[in-house]
């Protein structure tokens, strides 16, 4: 829970100043923000100071985002979509919730707004990756593909255990099974897997994958990603399906593969958002938002001596 609340909180700073100032009423250069003794602070005054800061850039880059996509993608996404999402963020962070959305300066509204958002640039990146589906990528997705492997499986956080129970399931005559439920407490110990699996480290699939029938893993050491301590394998392969030699016969499973992988593309995500921007025309008029679009390679900024 405590790494779920850090990073609920880091997407929530992110993005509190640009949703903030997207539903702040219309204001103009001129209008006061601030009245003291002999002195006024103006939309003007406040614009000037906060543009050239790292805050500033981020809400502006943002509020391009926002826009541009919302003109592009809007009626993709449901209300009912950003709905349910806020509540499963708010099941997750629990009681603490309402007191992180304070600390970030947003509101329910604001940080809907930015569920919104990334709904949006999620769906145009979908719909991208879709394009991705043609024989020549299935192949290849093919080409690295595994298919369905049988292990059992022994997965201890003692480093001391797991070596003792190694040599005993390696010594002659072992009953891997019987030693692998004593060693875990657990019946089940049996796990089946291709090469697109999520669920089960890399390094504990492709020691399986490498290994005959019948033969078993050393200590497979993975760093759990929550709680980034230890997690010691070991692995008997039991049973390997033999790979058809027409990719079609896996191309659902394929399919996923391809999709997955463009998805979690920073690189081809920045170029979706690069089209889109580019589809827009965007312009950048004052050269201190320069450079907040350079991670997309979008022709969208004035030579600088047309810039402000």
């Amino acid at each position: 829970m405590k790494r779920q609340s850090k990073l609920l909180l880091g997407a929530l700073t992110l993005m509190s100043a640009v949703t903030l100032a997207a539903c702040a009423p219309k204001t103009s250069p001129k209008d006061k923000l601030i009245t003291m003794k002999g002195d006024t602070i103006t939309v003007s005054d406040f614009y000037q100071q906060a543009k050239d800061t790292t805050a500033g850039k981020q809400a502006m880059l943002t509020l391009v985002l926002e826009r541009v996509f919302e003109d592009q993608y809007g009626k993709k996404v449901s209300d009912k979509e950003v709905t349910d999402a806020y509540n499963k963020q708010v099941d997750a962070y629990g009681s603490r919730f309402a007191a992180a959305l304070t600390s970030a300066g947003m509101t329910e509204e604001t940080y809907k707004q930015q569920i919104r958002v990334e709904k949006l640039i999620e769906f145009a990146v979908k719909q991208a990756a879709n394009k991705e589906l043609t024989d020549a990528n299935f192949q290849k997705a093919y080409e690295s593909y595994t298919p369905e492997t049988t292990v059992e499986m022994i997965k201890l956080d003692d480093e001391n255990k797991a070596k003792s129970t190694l040599e005993q399931v390696k010594a002659e005559g072992a009953d891997f099974a019987a030693i692998a439920k004593e060693s875990t407490g657990s019946e089940d110990i049996t796990a089946t897997f291709d090469s697109s699996h999520k669920d089960l480290p890399k390094e504990v699939k492709d020691a399986a994958f490498k290994l005959e029938e019948g033969a078993i893993s050393d200590m497979i050491q993975v760093v759990d990603t929550k709680t980034y301590k230890p997690n010691y394998y070991i692995v008997k392969t039991v049973k390997k399906e033999a790979k058809n030699p027409d990719w079609k016969a896996y191309q659902e499973r394929l399919k996923e593969t391809i999709l997955n992988e463009k998805k979690a593309d920073s690189a081809f995500q920045n170029s979706v958002i690069a089209k889109a921007l580019d589809k827009a025309n965007v312009k950048i008029k004052d050269k201190s938002f320069s450079s907040i679009l350079s991670n997309y390679n979008a022709t969208t900024s004035l030579p600088s001596s047309e810039s402000k």
